[in-house]
């Protein structure tokens, strides 16, 4: 089943993996490997949104092949993207910093499908004795806009997340 959150955690994991980061999602949770490079796993930590429903009129659009008129509506939703950037022991912690920088040169450039990257956080790197690696918290603020189109008789007939940058 393909969840909302499963759909934004992929879309980010799939971002990164697009810019060359290697990028896992956190969950669900699977045995994997473990690696022998730096890796970032990417969970959603907040979403937040503008208001119920689809408030905001954004405009119509006539299709000339069906004759109709569809009319799109939005709200505007941000999401916190937490990322734990792990870095194998003989990479040590200055793989985390290589991997931290790598992601945030990125976010520079865009963010995932649909998202703005507005500001990123990056805490301290250390050593984690559970896992055996160095890991490094991230956390990317975004932005978008859920849009929703409605049939001229009020049903919506679809709905996605579309972009806003701020510069």
């Amino acid at each position: 089943m393909n969840t909302t959150l499963t759909a934004l955690r992929q879309a980010m994991t799939d971002f990164l993996a697009g810019e060359g980061i290697p990028a896992l999602t956190a969950w669900p949770r699977e045995p994997r490997e473990e690696g022998t490079t730096p890796v970032a796993v990417v969970q959603i930590q907040e979403v937040r949104a503008s208001g119920g429903g689809f408030q905001n009129y954004l405009g119509q659009t006539y299709d000339p092949a069906a004759k109709t008129w569809t009319e799109t509506y939005g709200q505007q939703v941000g999401v916190t993207f937490a990322l734990t950037l792990y870095s194998p022991r003989q990479a040590g912690e200055a793989g985390c910093r290589a991997l931290a920088d790598q992601v945030a040169a990125t976010f520079l450039t865009g963010g995932p499908a649909g998202f703005a990257v507005e500001k990123w956080t990056l805490g301290e790197a250390a050593f984690d004795a559970q896992w055996g690696m160095f890991r490094v918290k991230l956390q990317a603020h975004c932005r978008g806009w859920l849009v929703a189109r409605t049939q001229e008789s009020g049903e919506i007939v679809g709905f996605a997340v579309k972009g806003e940058v701020v510069l």
